[in-house]
């Protein structure tokens, strides 16, 4: 049976551990990415969660646009971070099937790169 991660900051890890959830302790976004990265090589996760407040390495990174298992999924911590969880939610389900189901904002479509 595979684990549940989440990988977040010292402040929000107990939150997610009392949910079952195994917790990773980062201090900013290069380490978060590494830890996602860290987590999924060692297959025993088919889920990460990924607070926003920490997710600035992760999204876009090649290793977010590459991996499919386990499921990287970004959740925000505050109202404010919404957008981008919502942007990584997006691109998660338009990788799993190869189409934008979803759609982009008006805000992401005018910073998209891609």
């Amino acid at each position: 049976m595979s684990k549940a991660g989440v990988v977040t900051t010292r402040e929000a890890v107990g939150a997610f551990e009392a949910l079952g959830f195994a917790g990773r302790v980062v201090d900013s976004d290069v380490q978060a990415a590494e830890a996602v990265v860290s987590l999924a090589r060692t297959g025993e996760f088919g889920l990460i969660l990924l607070t926003s407040d920490v997710a600035g390495g992760w999204i876009g990174s090649e290793a977010a646009r590459s991996m499919l298992v386990p499921v990287v999924l970004v959740v925000p911590v505050t109202p404010s971070d919404s957008s981008v969880a919502s942007t990584a939610v997006r691109r998660l389900i338009e990788n799993a099937v190869g189409i934008d189901l979803v759609g982009k904002t008006t805000e992401e479509a005018s910073h998209d790169t891609r």
